[in-house]
């Protein structure tokens, strides 16, 4: 039995720093991997929250099964960016 060149395994899909991940799981792990250091600078902090907004929304639209789940993280790295942004810090 031959495999569909067309039909691609989402835990295998290669993702790099420019692409979107395929999956949910995909997106937790880059981001999990790009995560900035404890004691890093704040702007790095923002910057990085940012851009998993930005992942997450994109995720939303291509893991139909978990788009309500992508967005609720989408919004809540916007929250957390602009709370870091005021000066809140939540412990």
């Amino acid at each position: 039995m031959t495999k569909n060149p067309r039909t691609k395994n989402p835990m295998t899909n290669p993702v790099t720093r420019d692409s979107v991940p395929a999956t949910l799981a995909q997106a937790h792990e880059v981001l999990l991997r790009s995560r900035p250091r404890h004691d890093a600078e704040s702007d790095v902090w923002v910057a990085f929250h940012r851009r998993s907004a930005e992942v997450y929304a994109a995720v939303a639209k291509v893991d139909r099964g978990h788009r309500h789940e992508a967005g609720y993280w989408a919004a809540s790295e916007i929250r957390r960016a602009r709370e870091i942004e005021d000066g809140v810090t939540r412990r």
